[in-house]
């Protein structure tokens, strides 16, 4: 009798082997490389959002093509970034982070107001997907904290 129970039991234990938690490092890789692509070409974010990704940034609803729409806008640009207070959960399939970010940035060409530097604050929260077996963003939320 052990052993049927064994028999049975053997697939289930070594198939969830198999299934891993989303790790904080993925979440984190996936993070950074977006920023990497945002800040340096913006097109190639479109490798880590879903295919029905929307961010809400600066009080509106974007999808993806407008928000890449969104940032071409500033023209080109240098920029650092930080990230702290970093909280993330995971599972087998998804991932939520939240964070506080913190940009720097000096455009090429001024604003029509001359500027060309700009400073921000943000609180963030993103939710991620595992879809064709990588890690994308399917929601992001972005809210200014400071003037």
């Amino acid at each position: 009798m052990k052993f049927i129970y064994i028999f049975f039991l053997l697939p289930l234990l070594t198939s969830c082997e198999d299934s891993k938690k989303i790790s904080d490092k993925e979440v984190m890789k996936t993070l950074n490389e977006f920023f990497y692509f945002l800040d340096n070409d913006v097109d190639k974010i479109r490798d880590y959002l879903s295919e029905d990704f929307m961010i809400f940034e600066v009080s509106r609803k974007w999808d993806t093509e407008e928000f890449i729409e969104f940032v071409k806008g500033f023209g080109e640009f240098e920029s650092k970034r930080d990230f702290k207070n970093i909280i993330i959960d995971t599972d087998l399939n998804s991932a939520h982070i939240t964070l506080e970010h913190t940009g720097e940035f000096e455009l090429k060409k001024p604003t029509p107001e001359g500027i060309t530097q700009l400073s921000y604050e943000w609180l963030e929260s993103a939710y991620l997907i595992k879809e064709n077996g990588k890690l994308k963003f399917k929601f992001y939320f972005s809210e200014q904290i400071n003037d």
